[in-house]
């Protein structure tokens, strides 16, 4: 492998000297300086549709494109300020530096007079003299402004006094105006007495040119200076004196541009009409213009591209695994640099606990001792960070060698943001700056914390042995780290608590060391003085810019100077933003563009180019700027900055939604628009509509459409989670964590372990069933897309499609997968139908809602082992309003399982709740016999109801009528009003306690139950009973399902009655629970209910079969259960712990069998049909599995006697077959693919016509269940094999047997010529059975391996078995005489598989448990390439027809696919369930997949595939001489060739069949024939000859006259056969005939004399 560039390796080492060299922001910033009233139209076209277009162009290489136009949005009053040009100047220099490629815009020319002077900066010492050497008003107020400094020259003062309030600018312009003209009046005087003042009264504009010409000659852009001139206007007799001065400056500032510039970097304008320049319309100027603009467009193109061509190649693998490191580290050495610049140790103490550090540091590493790392810690603006990047640079100086250096601010990029990807950014550049010989990223990498755990101490020890090498790693800031809720306890559990004697780990932090998530063990050891260090807060010195005092000041200053409204705008947007943002985006959001005439004030809080460019060097000691990903943004400086400013400027919630808001809008503005708008595209640039009639309302700019918009890296690192803050959750679903680019574009830009964080991170913040989907699936998928993020759209397939419904977001999520898998180029593998179980736990969360703390001091009662009582779900359904048995109601955050409110109000234990659905509204009734409503919006008392005069216990609300229903110890009902809490009637029907109340049908009707053992409903509008339903037993919870139909009730202990509501009719009880009812609730499908019981079980029952579904253990106790919207999630509550279950009917269809009701009501969320039908499979595991020839169809034998045939190109289920009793064994195709074969324990064979899926024959002759069984290339005989060791071989059509033998028959192969069947059982012997021989017995050869054959192959020729055993080794024999003639040794491990092509000869694939396949030459024996890629044992392989691609699949439940030309992996796919055996279409284009014990049948497509189809080769005539099949062939018009008068002769041979034979081959022919069919050759002569032959062969087997003639005969109908095959007689060339007649083996085989079957088949090949 390649090391690293020298300058990354020097970088990831931790060496700051070439600092400089390190790649920029990816931006491009050109300064555009003009006149303000001149060329408006042509910077107007340059923001609004140059730039725009510019970003269209290179948006897919993430660069911003940003025209700076200063006078966009001003009034032009400030033209000739010097403070702001001192501003614009020092705008210009960073321009330069930041830039990559151009950075200043020069329009010039036209008229001279309008060139107005600025006030010089300084002025040479004598001149100054000479123009104030006379004494006057004006020379007094030039004096004032300036100061001589120490160079002799007179430097101009007070610049803030020219600049210094921005809100009202009248009076500071009105001094500067009166300051100006006195210093032009004295230059002029100065003018005519000859001193030369020409330089001290250019405009800005000329300042600016001249500034950006100076940089150019030696800044880093030799080429960045693009001026576009325009002819000065002739001067005019009339004009003043100033005017011709710079007339003849500017002239020669032409000419210099001139000299200096290329000429493609000037662009000449024609003069322009004065008039002209607003009377034309719009459209006019711009066809005027266009010149103009695509003469730029080009110039900064060409600019851009060649910088891009000099920056390195991302490259792929590894090197982009550099890269990427690379580009994070340098984001950190920056900080530290910057740091290490702005800050010198001052303070005592910081020195004192610096030089501690150090000495510690090295005694250890003299005294080779292993010790804890070094934990800093102090509070924000204690000068830690100024400490580390101290410590960074002194440790150079007390080791010797070159010391390796990692330094991480936390949370300063994404990948520093959370734990996990901290850790393995960290990992990866050990690896790299070790050097170690595996690679950066270990091959069987995986992110989950565990292994990224081990891998981070495994590098620690390879460092212990690098003897030399000294490593320091450094991170700042650790608390910051996101740990979110990775499988492990602790979020810091990975710091080691010793280290080798050459590693330091140096960490600070802003929280103390009980507070940081480490483990007990780690607090412990880390508490030793040497290893915790506490800086105390640094009194607050001016000095010290980042404490509070300091930043307070500063805050004001900048208020009073942009106006509170304003800069806390721009203050909230930079501390809302996670990892800052870049100025274009803050134009985006402060600068509105609707119309670029109007002038933006700071009135407003608007900002325009150059009052944020003022705004950025006056917040200069607040702000850093760093390059994060490529991007150089605007962040705070200090923690403590941003603290305050989120205090002062973002403190009230909606301002911190708004905000986040904004800026997500910001981010997907691309996406949220219409489509059809014209204003889509991510382009982030001002421009605004194209012409000023078409004025839109004020969007942030954005212009000509693109269609889609490009997620970048932008959007994965930060835009979701201002969504997400923001708590718009549909549009966070759809537009990232669950929208297929987004996940595409994290993996590919991020890592796998990035996406992983992000979708733990919106875990923290929301339930919902969509999110904890895809979170499961990448979640199981992130093994594999560490190693092939390829695979991410097939794993989202696999894991998603099962379990979506019809619509939804992850329906389109799915189908954008399936797209992107669609237009994918390369090989891909893709699943076409589901096999895997929905990827979510059944348990999602459990919260722990601690009795002990908040809950006992609110009820004041100190009941602290009180767990829930009553559990509620809030309409936000993100919450959860709990009741504990003792103390007030309490509103807790589910995911992020934090308290947010109590509610207060009650004096006694709460009884019931209900939360109502339509509005905001909880309603608490309690045993002090009041009721309470609360808004759960404002969180405050709405009213409460005292009309009860004993303990309320239920209660219920009907919104639209504003009713407050309640029941009581005091067997009433009473209903009161929701708004005012006055009585509007009392129930007293019951005679016992009411114990709940239910209203139904849209609040029309009033259920009531009661301890008297009746269930009554009353009409609502005018209270009266409607019916009495009466259960004779105390009624202790009642309970109507939604859809009105069933009334399911709760008697004595644990008895649960279900009646109809109608008519109150008994139906059934739910009796499968023995324990004491908790509680129960009714699922919002009406057909399920979840049953708590004493036992700490939920029993989940069907209300329509009162059947068990599934049983849920919890591990508390249950007091109280909800169902969440939709039946997603089921939430118990008990103890001091929730836990939330699924409760989806989808996530267990294993166990869940739809009723015919069910299945109507299921319609819409169930996916197709056959998916049903094979879900309900599901639980008959497939035993045996065939693909068809022409690879359209599969047949799967299941367990349960059924056969399935699936049509491959649909992936549909065609049919399934069932006839056998017993389980099926094995399935063949025929030929032709018209008929399947079953074989089953039965002991019968079923031929099954596919044509109408009937069986045509059972072949009851085998007397034990069958093996196995294959059906010969004819097409027309079966052979099969059976546990008794018996194989037959039988007609398919008659079922007669043709030949029985004892024989091996676990697994059966035979010939494509069909001479030789090959069998085997387990043992280390093969049996070649010569099948033509009939049951002669010598015929079975065995060939024999030292150990266990396990896997054996035929070639296509028919010529060699290739044998592969447990001895690791395999054989090649040849098949006529059993002779080996080839060993493959090379495994290492037992041999598994083997695999041969039909057109390549050469070529075999076998497998092994070494987890490795080798592709062998079969002549030579060598192995061609090693195939390593599994990281399990290999079980199976299959390879194409054309032999190009293998693929394999192994124990570690992946497919992967070989190139074997190359012995490349093209693509793989992880099945995630153990796979026994796959098969392949002859060009694998599909796979099946056989799975262990699984009833379902994977279908997988290999999109794009490099093989070519080939047929198998079918056979005209069977070549057996076996007379048995002579009267079953088909009936077709034959001569019988030889009758007894006519013998053959050469002549009557040439009349009868020369037309089927062409000249050549008559010629050749023309010699033997005559020999052989002269008429001397008599019938006995021929019988002769056969019988020779077959004494030769040794057959014991005598053929009489009769049969020998059958022989002849037959020879020639295969002649004819063949022959008609082959006409019409094209003269062909020989070879394009071998492919047919190879296959047909040679029958006559004595030496001399030869057939001409052979000889055609010589003349043939």
């Amino acid at each position: 492998m390649s090391a690293p560039d020298p300058l990354v390796l020097q970088a990831l080492q931790g060496f700051t000297q070439e600092s400089d060299k390190w790649p920029g922001a990816r931006a491009v910033k050109i300064y555009i300086a003009s006149l303000y009233n001149d060329f408006r139209e042509e910077r107007r076209q340059t923001l609004e549709l140059v730039g725009p277009e510019l970003q269209s162009t290179y948006d897919d290489r993430y660069i911003e494109i940003e025209f700076v136009d200063m006078h966009y949005g001003t009034d032009g009053g400030d033209d000739t300020n010097p403070t702001l040009l001192r501003y614009h100047l020092d705008e210009i220099r960073c321009c330069n530096r930041t830039s990559k490629a151009g950075y200043f815009l020069c329009l010039i020319g036209g008229e001279a007079a309008s060139y107005q002077p600025v006030l010089p900066f300084n002025i040479p010492k004598e001149t100054f003299e000479q123009l104030v050497q006379h004494d006057s008003a004006q020379t007094a107020l030039v004096r004032a402004c300036y100061k001589s400094s120490d160079d002799g020259s007179y430097q101009l003062e007070g610049d803030d006094k020219w600049y210094s309030n921005l809100l009202d600018r009248e009076e500071e312009r009105k001094r500067l105006c009166t300051v100006q003209k006195a210093f032009n009046t004295l230059a002029l005087e100065a003018y005519d007495a000859g001193v030369n003042v020409a330089d001290l009264l250019r405009s800005p504009v000329e300042i600016q040119c001249e500034l950006a010409l100076d940089i150019l000659k030696n800044g880093k852009h030799p080429k960045g200076l693009i001026v576009a001139l325009r002819e000065l206007s002739p001067l005019e007799p009339d004009d003043t004196k100033l005017t011709v001065i710079a007339h003849a400056r500017l002239k020669a500032l032409q000419e210099k541009i001139e000299d200096i510039l290329p000429d493609t970097h000037i662009i000449r304008l024609e003069a322009s009409s004065a008039d002209s320049s607003r009377t034309d319309g719009g459209s006019d100027i711009e066809e005027k213009l266009s010149p103009f603009r695509e003469k730029l467009q080009a110039v900064v193109c060409s600019l851009i591209d060649d910088s891009l061509s000099t920056e390195p190649d991302q490259g792929k693998g590894r090197k982009k695994t550099v890269q990427e490191v690379f580009l994070e580290h340098i984001t950190h050495l920056r900080l530290c640099i910057e740091q290490n610049n702005q800050y010198k140790v001052t303070v005592k103490q910081i020195n004192e606990a610096a030089s501690s550090i150090l000495s510690n540091a090295k005694e250890n590493y003299e005294n080779r001792s292993r010790h804890p790392p070094v934990l800093i810690y102090g509070p924000d603006a204690s000068g830690k960070s100024t400490l580390l990047t101290h410590l960074y640079y002194k440790c150079e100086e007390i080791f010797p060698k070159p010391v390796l250096r990692i330094i991480r601010f936390s949370a300063s990029t994404p990948r520093s943001a959370y734990n996990l990807e901290l850790l393995r950014v960290i990992c990866q550049q050990m690896s790299i700056i070790l050097n170690i010989p595996e690679g950066y990223l270990p091959k069987d990498a995986s992110f989950d914390p565990l292994y990224i755990n081990n891998w981070f101490q495994s590098l620690l020890r390879r460092c212990e042995d690098m003897e030399n090498q000294i490593l320091l790693i450094f991170i700042d800031n650790v608390h910051r780290v996101n740990p979110l809720e990775c499988d492990i306890v602790t979020g810091l559990s990975w710091l080691p608590m010793s280290l080798p004697r050459n590693v330091f780990l140096i960490c600070t932090t802003a929280v103390s060391l009980e507070q940081l998530q480490l483990t007990p063990a780690q607090k412990e050891k880390f508490k030793v003085q040497s290893c915790y260090y506490l800086l105390e807060a640094v009194e607050d010195m001016p000095e010290n810019d980042s404490s509070g005092e300091y930043i307070d000041s500063a805050f004001d200053n900048l208020e009073a100077v942009f106006g509170a409204k304003a800069f806390s705008k721009l203050a909230g947007y930079i501390t809302c933003s996670e990892f800052g943002l870049t100025e274009l985006e803050l134009l985006e959001l402060l600068m509105p563009t609707s119309n670029s005439e109007a002038v933006i004030t700071l009135k407003d809080a608007n900002f325009n180019f150059s009052t944020l460019c003022v705004a950025k060097y006056m917040m200069k000691t607040l702000i850093s700027e760093n390059v994060v990903s490529g991007r150089s943004t605007w962040r705070w400086r200090a923690a403590s900055a941003s603290a305050r400013a989120r205090r002062r400027y973002v403190r009230v919630q909606s301002a911190l939604r708004d905000a986040h808001s904004d800026l997500a809008a910001l981010h997907f503005a691309g996406f949220l628009c219409e489509p059809d708008d014209a204003d889509t595209s991510e382009a982030q640039e001002p421009g605004c509509v194209d012409d000023d009639d078409a004025l839109l309302d004020s969007t942030p700019f954005h212009s000509a459409s693109r269609t889609a918009a490009a997620f970048t890296q932008r959007h994965v690192e930060e835009s979701w989670l201002h969504l997400l803050l923001a708590g718009d959750f549909s549009k966070l679903k759809d537009l990232t964590v669950c929208n297929f680019d987004f996940l595409l574009a994290a993996v590919q830009t991020v890592t796998i372990s990035y996406l992983r964080c992000i979708l733990e991170h919106v875990r923290c913040y929301i339930l919902d069933r969509d999110v904890e989907l895809v979170y499961g699936a990448v979640r199981k998928a992130s093994d594999i897309l560490t190693r092939d993020p390829m695979q991410l759209g097939a794993q989202i397939i696999a894991w998603l499609r099962p379990a979506v419904a019809r619509r939804g977001v992850l329906a389109t999520l799915v189908t954008a997968a399936m797209a992107w898998c669609d237009g994918y180029d390369k090989p891909l593998l893709v699943p076409l139908n589901g096999w895997l179980h929905p990827p979510i736990a059944s348990t999602v969360r459990v919260m722990s809602v601690g009795g002990g703390g908040g809950a006992a001091g609110a009820g004041g009662a100190g009941g602290a082992g009180a767990g829930a009582r009553l559990l509620q779900l809030a309409p936000s359904r993100q919450h959860l309003v709990l009741a504990p048995s003792a103390g007030d109601p309490q509103l807790w955050h589910v995911m992020s399982n934090s308290k947010v409110h109590t509610f207060k109000g009650h004096s006694g234990r709460i009884l019931c709740m209900c939360v109502t659905r339509e509005s905001q509204y909880l309603l608490t009734g309690s045993e002090d016999t009041s009721v309470i409503v609360w808004d759960l919006h404002t969180l405050a008392i709405k009213t409460k109801i005292l009309e009860h005069i004993a303990p309320v216990l239920c209660v219920a609300a009907i919104v639209n009528r504003s009713l407050v229903i309640s029941g009581g110890e005091d067997s009433a009902v009473i209903v009161t009003s929701l708004v005012d809490a006055a009585l509007i009637t009392k129930l007293d029907h019951h005679r016992g306690p009411v114990t709940s109340v239910k209203v139904i049908q849209d609040g029309e009707i009033l259920v009531t139950g009661s301890q008297d053992g009746t269930v009554c409903t009353w009409n609502v509008d005018n209270f009266t009973l409607l019916s009495t339903i009466s259960a004779g037993v105390p009624i202790h919870v009642m309970d109507v399902t939604e859809d009105n139909v069933f009334l399911i009730t709760l008697q004595g202990e644990n008895e649960l009655h279900l009646r109809t509501f109608i008519t109150g009719t008994y139906l059934h009880p739910l009796k499968r629970h023995k324990a004491k009812v908790k509680c129960f609730c009714v699922a919002h499908d009406s057909s399920r209910a979840a049953v708590a019981c004493a036992d700490q079980r939920i029993y989940v029952y069907s209300l329509h079969s009162a059947q068990l579904l599934r049983t849920l253990a919890a591990a508390h106790d249950v007091a109280a259960l909800a169902i969440a919207d939709q039946d997603h999630f089921l939430l118990a509550a008990g103890g001091n712990r929730v836990t939330i279950y699924s409760f989806h009917t989808e996530d267990n269809l294993t166990n869940f069998r739809p009723t015919k009701q069910m299945k109507r009501r299921q319609t819409k969320s169930t996916t197709n049909i056959s998916l049903l039908q094979a879900e309900q499979s599901e639980l008959i595991p497939i035993s045996c599995l065939e693909v068809s020839r022409d690879g359209q169809l599969a047949a799967s034998g299941c367990a349960r006697g059924l056969v399935r045939v699936w049509q491959l190109s649909t992936h549909r289920l065609q049919a399934t077959l069932s006839a056998h009793m017993g389980h099926v064994t094995c399935v063949t195709f025929s030929p032709n693919n018209l008929l399947v074969l079953s074989g089953s324990e039965d002991r019968t064979v079923v031929v099954w016509q596919l044509a109408d899926n009937s069986p045509s024959l059972t072949y009851k002759g085998h007397t034990a269940a069958l093996q196995s069984l294959v059906m010969m290339s004819d097409g027309r005989r079966a052979l099969s094999g059976d546990r008794a060791r018996r194989v037959h071989v039988w007609l398919v059509d008659s079922g007669i047997v043709l030949l029985s033998a004892a024989a091996p028959a676990a697994s059966v192969h035979v010939t494509l010529n069909m001479k030789y069947a090959v069998l085997s059982e387990g043992e280390s012997s093969v049996r070649i059975w010569a099948l033509a021989e009939g049951d002669s017995g010598e015929e079975r050869r065995g060939v024999s391996h030292a150990e266990r054959v396990t896997c054996a192959a035929l070639t296509a020729d028919s010529q060699h078995v290739v044998t592969g055993s447990m001895d690791m080794s395999l054989k090649v024999w040849k098949l006529d005489g059993g002779k080996l003639s080839q060993v493959l040794v090379g495994h290492t491990d037992i041999v598994t598989c083997v695999a041969v092509s039909i057109t390549n000869k050469t070529q075999v694939v076998s497998g092994s448990w070494d987890c490795n396949l080798i592709v062998w030459d079969i002549n030579t024996g060598s192995d061609v390439h090693l195939l390593s890629g599994h990281l399990g044992k290999v079980t199976c392989v299959k390879v194409t027809g054309d032999g190009t691609i293998a693929v394999s699949g192994a124990e570690d439940k992946t497919l992967i696919i070989w190139e074997t030309k190359r012995g490349l992996a093209l693509t793989s796919l992880a099945l995630h369930v153990p796979l026994l055996d796959l098969q392949i279409t002859s060009d694998c284009s599909r796979i099946v997949v056989h799975l262990l014990d699984r009833g379902c049948l994977p279908i997988i497509c290999l999109h794009n595939t490099p093989a070519t189809y080939v047929k198998i080769p079918t056979y005209a005539a069977p070549t057996k001489d076996v007379d048995e099949l002579r009267p079953l062939a088909p009936k077709r018009p034959m001569r019988r060739l030889l009758k007894k008068e006519v013998s053959l002769d050469t002549y009557t041979w040439q009349k009868k069949y020369a037309h089927l034979t062409s000249a050549a081959m008559m010629a050749q022919v023309d010699e033997r024939l005559k020999r052989r069919f002269s008429v001397s050759a008599s019938m006995e002569e021929i019988s002769k000859i056969q019988e020779a032959k077959a004494k030769d062969l040794g057959s014991q087997v005598s053929l009489g006259p009769e049969q020998a003639a059958l022989a002849q005969s037959q020879h020639f109908d295969q002649l004819e056969a063949l022959w008609n095959k082959i006409s019409p007689p094209r003269r062909r060339s020989n070879k394009s005939l071998s492919k047919q007649s190879s296959l047909i083996e040679r029958l006559d085989s004595s030496d001399e004399e030869h057939t001409p079957v052979e000889e055609q088949e010589h003349m043939v090949e």
